[in-house]
């Protein structure tokens, strides 16, 4: 068996990185996709209006917010090993416990508590992937997202259909649970990690130095544009999943597998371009990459919010899952090649993930009770914008400077 040395999947080859990678990131993907069709409609089962499964869907990025940065912490000292399996039984636990939930706001404390569980355990993911990324070539830089989105947009809203038709919400709950012991258990037998047994002491000395090397992260400037992007297209990301189940279900009057299927080709999508649309790094500037990718993105929000049938809104869903996976390749092209610790760096950008996943979803669902569902679309158009504009502002010149250099 190779020599394995992190957490969850620091193999010596590339390859079995790889390898690694998509078998825990799909398992526990296929789980998140089943509970993003699956949440809302049990939602609406309880009777909730359009912003408080806004808020059920949203909460949870508030709880990956809180623990996130203290969770880039713990992996740089104890390793993503531990963090992953304690985020992962919490995990389980908290999924277990929806089956009790019979009001709505039972829901959101709940989903709050899952939020918290998921920063550990996708924090500890995260810093592998992007500590090894150059040894695994920066073409693969969106692999992570891509794997973990074949089973987040593909084939959990997929199970999640089949499960909504063939069996109660309880038994669904159940069954997720009992898929996430999986990756638990991948971990757990086949990863090896050197027990780390600091001291209290130490470990304030750790830190302490620790927080002094996260004031001088904050304080690089490069940092800042691709964190809001992140944060603004995972918001995107999740306010689709969350609110075209609302659009099919009650708008269309279609049944949950249309919102599912819907779901599928979105995230299809967005899976084959971060895989297959890589080689564009190295063709085009980041700049260029960077306005190609925004534009994509607003031709399928426009889409997404004036088609009024199934047809017209699949292919806006076409477009616009096209557009995320573009953004999707910039911003982690520039996480692998930031220096510093990637835990803390991934910390950041978890972080920005947390803001994302909460602030879409939740603005959403105001915006949906008040001026429709459909303007929820419509109103991530002017923040896109304003993030061209700060690309123009900030970073424009510098990007068109480096590949002038390049071609030099």
């Amino acid at each position: 068996m190779p020599k394995q040395t992190d957490a969850t999947h620091e193999i010596d080859t590339p390859k079995g990185l790889i390898t690694s990678f998509l078998i825990l990131n799909i398992v526990s993907g296929t789980v998140g996709g089943a509970m993003q069709l699956v949440v809302p409609l049990y939602a609406m089962s309880l009777q909730a209006s359009t912003a408080e499964i806004g808020l059920i869907r949203g909460i949870s990025g508030i709880g990956m917010l809180l623990l996130v940065i203290p969770a880039g912490f713990l992996v740089d000292h104890f390793g993503s090993k531990k963090l992953f399996l304690t985020g992962s039984v919490s995990g389980t636990l908290s999924t277990l416990a929806l089956v009790l939930a019979k009001v709505p706001i039972a829901m959101v404390a709940l989903m709050m508590l899952s939020g918290l569980f998921s920063s550990l355990k996708m924090t500890a993911l995260n810093a592998s992937f992007f500590r090894n990324l150059r040894n695994m070539g920066l073409e693969k830089a969106g692999w992570f997202k891509g794997s973990m989105s074949i089973g987040l947009t593909f084939l959990g809203p997929a199970c999640g259909a089949f499960l909504v038709k063939a069996a109660g919400f309880r038994a669904i709950f159940a069954l997720l649970a009992a898929l996430t012991l999986i990756p638990m258990a991948l971990v757990l037998f086949f990863h090896q990690e050197p027990v780390n047994k600091a001291s209290m002491a130490e470990l304030g000395e750790v830190l302490a130095r620790q927080l002094g090397e996260f004031r001088q992260l904050i304080g690089h400037r490069a940092l800042y544009l691709p964190l809001l992007t992140e944060s603004l297209s995972t918001s995107c990301f999740a306010t689709f999943s969350t609110f075209i189940v609302v659009i099919a279900v009650k708008v269309l009057h279609l049944p949950p597998s249309a919102a599912s299927l819907l779901m599928m080709v979105e995230g299809g999508v967005f899976i084959f371009t971060v895989f297959a649309a890589g080689p564009l790094i190295n063709k085009l500037t980041q700049f260029q990459l960077y306005l190609l990718s925004v534009g994509v993105t607003v031709a399928g929000l426009v889409g997404v919010a004036l088609s009024a049938a199934f047809l017209p809104i699949a292919a806006s869903s076409v477009v616009l899952g096209l557009g995320l996976g573009l953004i999707n390749l910039v911003t982690s092209s520039r996480i692998g090649q930031m220096e510093g610790e990637k835990g803390k760096i991934v910390a950041l950008f978890a972080a920005s993930v947390g803001a994302g996943i909460s602030l879409g979803p939740m603005l959403g669902g105001v915006v949906g009770q008040y001026l429709g569902t459909r303007n929820i679309f419509l109103a991530f158009i002017p923040f896109f914008l304003m993030l061209v504009l700060l690309a123009l502002l900030t970073e424009g010149r510098q990007w068109r400077l480096t590949a002038t250099e390049d071609e030099g």
